[in-house]
């Protein structure tokens, strides 16, 4: 009887040993759960390990595991000179209130520990309502929203592994109870479980933190990509910009057309995204002069035949350029978008226009509208040999080209936007001599 008494006295001791070490391995093995622009929550394995302390060693063993894993939190806090968050004690305590309440109505008014089939759902359940009381209790202590970002979903995404990993040892021990080995044999075993259980969980809290590595990386990389992106079409542009300043009577002339081409194409009804394609092939619609000689550029005469032909290579000059090029926000569709501005700004209804002699049907409709815009600037601009044409003479020229030289309905709406402008400007200067 003393015998029996002494391994009981020795059982009980090494109860509370076991879960000690099991408190320290589970709160070491952590990760981070961001939480929106609130920081971080650190998740462990401490959960699990309250469990197993409440139905195996009863409210006695669970208190003690709660008050290792309190030490431990608290030496981390002093080594590391951070202040003491009562906020995390309090969520600590609801956690292991909850476990054991949970866990000993549902192993012994709803299921058995003693029936296998019982043991899974009665792990899975207590971790699921667990971890949906700590997520209900961070959110209101803390003060984040339940909308914010993904971090209750990560917080519930490994309920199910966990409840297996519980349920692998509570099957165990229960099969270990049935061999009715002695102390020693009982002992090596159940360790044995322990340390199994211990190393499946490391190498769980192992794959979660290189899964947040790699998309760490992958996140990096996306920015650096995006920054890349920005930064070429940046170039682009002051490419552009920079090939205006050859000539001082084109400048300005490429933000004019974008600005004319989006009038046109709202005007059409298009969508904002085919307005923002639509306005970067007006920007970079002349790119291709980059590669033209100044002596044709910016020729302050007529143009001869011969000249006339290098200056018609700068759409396909430019088309080369840009397709070689990454550009921000563009997928592969529309970038040939924006790729087909760039080609066929010159091309006519007609069939005479440059480089390929399209006509309308093949004329792509984003190139139809900037031809017009295109147009109507040129005429209505300074140039070397001619002064700028009068808004109602190049509106006039617009109109007879329809059909033959730019697309009708791209003109027809460009001047319903430019009668809009003159009766704003109108409306704009009678109340300034109002006033």
């Amino acid at each position: 009887m003393q015998a029996i008494g002494v391994w009981g006295d020795l059982q009980v001791l090494l109860e509370f040993l076991l879960f000690a070490i099991l408190t320290y391995a589970a709160y070491n093995m952590y990760y981070y759960v961001p939480v929106g622009n609130h920081g971080n929550f650190r998740d462990d394995g401490h959960i699990l390990c309250w469990i197993a302390a409440s139905l195996i060693g009863g409210w006695p063993v669970l208190l003690f595991s709660v008050l290792i894993l309190l030490v431990l939190y608290s030496w981390e806090l002093f080594n590391h000179g951070l202040p003491y968050k009562p906020k995390n004690l309090l969520l600590f305590i609801t956690q292991a209130v909850t476990i054991y309440e949970v866990s000993h109505f549902l192993t012994e008014v709803v299921f058995s520990l003693e029936n296998p089939l019982g043991i899974f759902p009665a792990m899975f359940l207590t971790v699921c309502i667990t971890q949906m009381v700590t997520v209900a209790m961070s959110s209101w202590l803390f003060r984040v929203s339940l909308r914010v970002g993904s971090w209750k979903r990560q917080l519930l995404k490994f309920n199910l592994i966990d409840s297996l990993y519980l349920s692998l040892f509570f099957i165990c021990s229960a099969y270990i109870d049935t061999l009715q080995a002695n102390w020693q044999y009982t002992l090596l075993m159940n360790g044995t479980i322990m340390c199994a259980l211990i190393g499946l969980y490391y190498w769980r809290t192992v794959g979660i933190l290189q899964t947040q590595t790699v998309q760490k990386k992958i996140l990096e990389v996306e920015t650096l990509n995006d920054q890349i992106t920005k930064a070429n079409q940046q170039v682009l542009l002051a490419f552009a910009s920079a090939l205006e300043k050859r000539d001082p009577y084109t400048a300005g002339h490429s933000e004019r057309v974008a600005n004319y081409a989006v009038q046109i194409g709202r005007e059409l009804g298009l969508s904002e995204k085919d307005l923002d394609i639509i306005r970067l092939g007006g920007l970079l619609h002349d790119i291709g002069k980059i590669g033209i000689p100044d002596s044709v550029l910016i020729k302050p005469g007529k143009l001869t035949n011969e000249e006339y032909d290098v200056m018609k290579q700068h759409p396909v000059i430019g088309e080369e350029l840009l397709r070689g090029a990454t550009l921000d926000d563009l997928n592969a569709e529309e970038r040939e978008l924006m790729l087909e501005i760039v080609l066929s700004h010159h091309e006519r209804p007609d069939g005479r226009g440059y480089p390929h002699g399209l006509t309308e049907a093949e004329i792509p409709l984003f190139a139809r509208l900037t031809a017009v815009a295109d147009a109507f600037d040129a005429m209505t601009s300074n140039r070397a040999y001619r002064s700028a044409m009068p808004l109602e003479k190049a509106a006039g020229i617009l109109v007879e080209g329809c059909g033959t030289q730019f697309w009708p309905p791209a003109v027809e709406a460009f001047l319903r936007t430019l009668e809009r402008e003159a009766v704003f400007a109108e409306v704009a200067a009678s109340q300034e001599e109002s006033t």
